[in-house]
């Protein structure tokens, strides 16, 4: 290899680039839009949930029999149609259950009370074990400022029939039915003894669900409970609008950033300028239009360039209100020596006698002289030494 060729292939260095950016990008996106990306296999009991308690299953019975179904991720506000389905849990958050709490009174919701306590199985995250029944009064805790309720476990024979005049079709109770009691509730399923499986909440919008055994996975396992259980939110979704799965108050809420603002409208158009402007940056940087820059030297040649030293030296030693006096007396010289001193005078005496050559249209010498040297400032300075200049020039003629 010839000790000007090039170390590297310039396409090799080229793809290299591409695929930085590339994959910086896709950085970008990730991190802005992880929490979307979350699966929710996590065992616990929300809409996206695949474990026993999980509710993905109705979802997707749901979607298989055309119904529109809604995730919701972001907290924009609600529809006026439809149902929103809110499965409560240990984790939720309890400033968007508040939130889903004071919207009731507008929008039909269905809060599913939890039942089960439960432990994940090691090594299977979509998996879990129960331990028991005791996780109701929790949800009761949590819809406090909705109503004030009770939540009771009632042995019952598998499958018996519960009463509900409302759909066509048998719902059945599973071995330990869980049931809700308090003020303000009216039952619309309910178990032979009157005891409320399902209480709509008087003056609002909002149902509550006691056992969450007749909607989550495991009540899907058998093909009539299915049935039922598709119906009754068919039941409670009185004008046929989408079904919305809350999602936020589980934890999966898409959360708004200054990336996910950079990615979506109304900033998209500004992100793409910007990268647009990168490239044609990058492109230029490639190929560079007309020949290269010579290196300046480091002390430049010429009267000009000596000039421009001696003045950054004074400014740099924080001298320069002294050249004011220097300027003065150069002056002075300068005049003598075009006109001549055919007195001899000198010191105050001279500098009177230089006052009567100037022209009356310019200040006497003594008087630019004083203000040459109060001047303390650059721009004092400046002006002080420019009309000195006039008045030398107007003086000896010089063109």
């Amino acid at each position: 290899m010839s000790e000007n060729a090039a170390p590297f292939n310039p396409r090799t260095l080229i793809l290299l680039v591409l695929a930085g950016i590339v994959g910086f990008g896709a950085f970008l996106l990730l991190v802005a839009y992880a929490p979307d990306l979350r699966n929710g296999q996590n065992g616990r009991a929300h809409g996206l949930s695949t474990s026993a308690i999980g509710f993905r299953g109705i979802a997707e019975l749901l979607d298989a029999t055309g119904a529109e179904i809604d995730y919701v991720r972001d907290e924009n506000p609600r529809p006026f149609s439809g149902l929103t389905i809110v499965t409560l849990e240990e984790q939720v958050d309890p400033d968007r259950l508040n939130w889903l709490i004071g919207d009731v009174y507008d929008q039909p919701t269905l809060f599913v009370l939890p039942k089960w306590g439960t432990m994940p199985v090691m090594g299977q995250q979509d998996r879990v074990e129960s331990i028991g029944a005791i996780a109701g009064s929790q949800g009761a805790y949590q819809l406090q400022d909705l109503a004030e309720i009770a939540v009771d476990i009632v042995e019952t024979r598998p499958g018996s029939a519960l009463v509900n005049p409302y759909i066509d079709a048998e719902l059945r109770a599973p071995a330990r039915l869980q049931t809700l009691s308090g003020k303000h509730l009216t039952g619309v399923v309910e178990t032979r003894d009157g005891e409320i499986v399902l209480a709509s909440v008087d003056g609002t919008s909002a149902y509550i669900l006691a056992d969450p055994d007749l909607l989550n996975n495991q009540a899907l396992s058998d093909p009539e409970r299915a049935r039922a259980a598709l119906l009754l939110l068919e039941a409670l979704n009185e004008d046929q609008g989408p079904f919305r799965f809350e999602l936020i108050a589980n934890g999966f809420g898409g959360a708004h950033n200054l990336l996910t603002l950079a990615f979506e409208p109304p900033f998209l158009a500004l992100t793409l300028c910007i990268l647009a402007a990168a490239l044609l940056a990058g492109l230029q940087a490639v190929y560079r239009f007309g020949p290269a820059l010579r290196p300046q030297r480091a002390i430049a040649f010429g009267k000009r360039a000596l000039v421009d030293n001696s003045a950054e030296l004074l400014r740099l030693a924080r001298r320069e209100h002294l050249s004011s006096e220097r300027y003065v007396a150069m002056t002075r010289e300068a005049a003598v020596a075009a006109i001549g001193n055919p007195r001899k005078l000198k010191g105050g005496a001279l500098d009177h006698w230089l006052d009567g050559l100037g022209p009356a249209s310019t200040p006497p010498f003594t008087t630019l002289a004083a203000a040459a040297q109060r001047a303390t400032s650059r721009q004092d300075i400046l002006n002080a030494a420019r009309a000195l200049n006039h008045w030398r020039k107007a003086v000896t003629h010089e063109g």
